[in-house]
């Protein structure tokens, strides 16, 4: 947190530029939750690629849509951009020492202590620690009626979390305390009014965190020199380029992010998934029949790479519904991108969505169509950063592979053993923020084969 207080204010005249503030304080905080696709396109079609808002708490942002200003803030070898000066307001509330809040130097150490936990060897580890959570959870799940699988794969990712990332049996009290303490701190992000007032939202969120930083912090100790392979322990064991242990205030800060970022997305994913395979009956017997063909009983970390629709669907999917939405920077420096200058210290907000529709880099864009990614087409190599579902440069998710090995494991498992079928002309809202997904937390009815 000592370095993003450190940023001076943001900038706040942004009058060179078209566009409308919205409501005091809330600024146009309601419209991005409640439709960011929507808004960003009424946005484009009415100001241009580049346009001023306010969010919430009187944020100035600068709305930048196309691949070109996601490549300049992402990819930024020069340093024009912080992610840090970006999350600071929201992700930097409740996880200061996250990798997303922080740059430069700090971040690339950080970063590099932390690649051995998603190396090849590792992620092996996790699929042998995954695979009896997922099975028993399967096995569990209702046939032949109807529940809402939101709320089921939340439960049963948040089992994987438990055992993967912090190494407890995901049954055990101290499991499922952690959990809802895990809970009570996302409640947080989705707050209009982000202050530690007595009773708010918030403050139980800053709670809850204290909870988790004190759990994780009273534990490093006890992990390191073990052997254990759960990603905490390895973190506790991980070593910088001078054989330095992290900090534990590091460890506590990326643990802790990585349980937010990686369990939240990989919910949304799988759900959004279920949505467009029940939706394209074709495409899901598409994905069953390949995995059917893979001969071992339950896939090898070799054999999900050769699972090539299952992952172009993966891909589809989150190309309509990334599990980010939006994503933030703020200019170090006066800087110029596609024409247009930047002043300092703006905060400018970037839509993956918004550009994985464009029809200038891909082909209908609105219908489901996994084949897209396939090698012949490349439609998502047509400018490197037109798909950006995980961001991109340094700080791109560092955990994107194991998002997609978890999500191929568990569809491996149910579309084996089930068909998944939707009500009758089902075609739901979906919620946009913090996580995207039909807002009736899409309700299935699964048949066994």
């Amino acid at each position: 947190m000592q370095y993003i207080e450190q940023l001076g204010p943001d900038n706040r005249d942004l009058s060179m530029f078209p566009g409308e503030y919205g409501l005091p304080y809330l600024g146009k905080t309601v419209e991005i939750v409640k439709d960011t696709l929507g808004y960003c396109n009424y946005h484009y079609e009415k100001y241009g690629p580049i346009s001023r808002l306010d969010m919430v708490r009187n944020q100035r942002v600068l709305m930048c849509l196309g691949p070109e200003f996601n490549e300049a803030a992402l990819f930024d070898p020069k340093g024009n951009f912080s992610a840090a000066g970006g999350y600071g307001s929201s992700l930097g509330t409740l996880y200061p020492e996250g990798m997303l809040v922080r740059d430069d130097k700090k971040h690339k150490r950080t970063r590099r202590a932390s690649q051995p936990a998603f190396k090849n060897d590792a992620l092996k580890t996790y699929v042998e620690m995954m695979n009896p959570i997922q099975e028993r959870r399967i096995q569990d799940l209702p046939v032949n009626e109807e529940f809402i699988f939101y709320d089921n794969i939340q439960k049963t990712l948040m089992d994987v979390a438990a055992k993967v990332f912090l190494g407890l049996d995901e049954r055990s009290p101290e499991a499922q305390k952690l959990n809802d303490t895990f809970e009570r701190i996302n409640k947080g992000l989705i707050t209009p009014f982000p202050y530690d007032l007595p009773f708010s939202p918030f403050r139980k969120s800053l709670a809850a965190r204290q909870e988790l930083r004190n759990f994780l912090t009273s534990n490093i100790p006890l992990r390191r020199g073990t052997d254990r392979k759960d990603m905490f322990s390895r973190y506790c064991n991980a070593q910088d380029e001078d054989g330095e242990y992290l900090e534990d205030v590091d460890i506590d800060g990326h643990i802790a992010f990585l349980l937010f970022a990686a369990f939240d997305t990989t919910t949304s994913a799988l759900t959004n998934i279920l949505y467009y395979l029940g939706k394209n009956p074709g495409w899901q017997e598409k994905v069953r029949n390949e995995l059917f063909e893979v001969k071992n009983e339950m896939p090898t970390f070799d054999d999900m790479a050769e699972m090539t629709l299952t992952e172009y669907v993966f891909q589809e999917t989150l190309r309509f519904y990334p599990s980010v939405m939006i994503l933030n920077r703020r200019t170090t420096r006066d800087v110029t991108v596609a024409g247009y200058d930047i002043p300092a210290n703006t905060v400018i907000m970037l839509s993956p969505p918004f550009t994985h529709r464009m029809e200038e880099w891909w082909s209908n864009p609105h219908e489901f169509d996994p084949m897209r990614f396939s090698p012949e087409r490349a439609e998502h190599k047509k400018h490197g950063f037109s798909y950006i579902p995980f961001g991109g440069g340094a700080h791109k998710c560092i955990g994107m592979h194991f998002a997609m090995m978890n999500a191929k494991l568990y569809l491996f498992r149910l579309l084996k053993n089930y068909k998944v079928t939707l009500r009758d002309n089902y075609n739901p809202k979906f919620m946009h923020v913090h996580l995207p997904r039909p807002i009736d937390g899409l309700p299935i009815t699964l048949t066994r084969i």
